[in-house]
């Protein structure tokens, strides 16, 4: 870090380049561990692609749909003797718009076709979950990678103008499970300089 004499370092301000995000369905015989993504690992796919087999990327992602994290909790809880609070157990969420129709966005909604390739809709959610792997890329080449398991809580199509690209924003809750850190986290996030990393290949562990 280079801060000026007031602190203030403008290389470490997050500007976004790129984003992308990664399911696969719930496998509760994998384990979403810390080396998978840690900063020693030049590129986590080499771990991730055996996890995400039968998955895939969400792919494009509207401009105006860009990832966003979000938190909501009770108010805490706060006692008699003054300074102490109790924070409530949070939800932890993220919100996007997806551009594509594809197969993932459609098993994300209303399901997969039958061997005719005809959708049965009974809702347009659908009650599954998933793991779930971000990534982001930053103007001064940080990566900041993500991995947890995920349900998605709501899907809102666009309007369908004609000429327009019609996506759904999706709102996906993290979710501690026990194939995540042995159910210690809601998800591993770590943060990564492209050639600071020493070490190119993830433990893969039991369960891969």
């Amino acid at each position: 870090m280079t801060a000026d004499a007031a602190g203030n370092d403008i290389t470490q301000v997050r500007v976004v380049t790129n984003s992308k995000i990664r399911l696969a369905p719930y496998d509760a015989s994998k384990e979403l561990t810390a080396a998978l993504i840690a900063p020693t690992v030049a590129d986590p796919a080499t771990g991730l692609d055996t996890i995400f087999a039968k998955g895939g990327f969400v792919g494009l992602i509207t401009k105006d749909g860009a990832p966003q994290d979000g938190r909501d909790a009770d108010d805490a809880t706060e006692f008699h003797q003054p300074g102490y609070l109790l924070n409530a157990d949070p939800k932890l969420t993220l919100e996007f718009t997806a551009a594509e129709d594809n197969d993932l966005t459609r098993a994300m909604t209303i399901g997969t076709a039958d061997s005719t390739g005809v959708y049965h809709v009974t809702d347009t959610i659908q009650d599954t979950k998933w793991i779930a792997y971000q990534e982001t890329v930053y103007k001064d080449g940080r990566h900041r990678r993500r991995l947890g398991v995920v349900q998605i809580t709501g899907a809102e199509p666009d309007k369908e103008d004609r000429g327009s690209v019609s996506g759904i924003k999706f709102t996906a809750e993290w979710l501690k499970d026990p194939i995540v850190d042995d159910g210690a986290s809601r998800y591993l996030e770590s943060y990564v300089t492209p050639g600071s990393t020493s070490s190119s290949t993830p433990s893969t562990g039991p369960g891969k």
